[in-house]
């Protein structure tokens, strides 16, 4: 009786991801989940990026800056309309 080759083992995937979950940057950084959003609230960590519905991820480039110098690393500021400021209504009093 001959049997068929057996099948290709399964091809893995050894590429990065482009954002990590925060029980991934927990575990990358060794950082607590309170220790790092007031590490973002100080400007010490990358903020992380909205990617729709309820989740977010930090990009991989952001944390890579982090991790190259903790220390010294400040987050970009942004300009103040995306800083969480709102716009007046057109026609509103201020």
């Amino acid at each position: 009786m001959i049997f068929p080759p057996p099948p290709p083992p399964p091809v893995t995937s050894k590429a990065q991801p482009a954002y990590y979950r925060l029980r991934d940057v927990v575990r990358i950084t060794a950082l607590s989940r309170s220790t790092i959003y007031r590490r973002i609230a100080e400007g010490r960590f990358p903020a992380p990026v909205h990617l729709g519905g309820k989740a977010s991820g930090w990009a991989r480039e952001a944390l890579q800056c982090w991790i190259e110098d903790p220390a010294c690393y400040t987050a970009p500021t942004p300009p103040q309309a995306a800083a969480g400021r709102r716009l007046p209504m057109a026609g509103a009093q201020p």
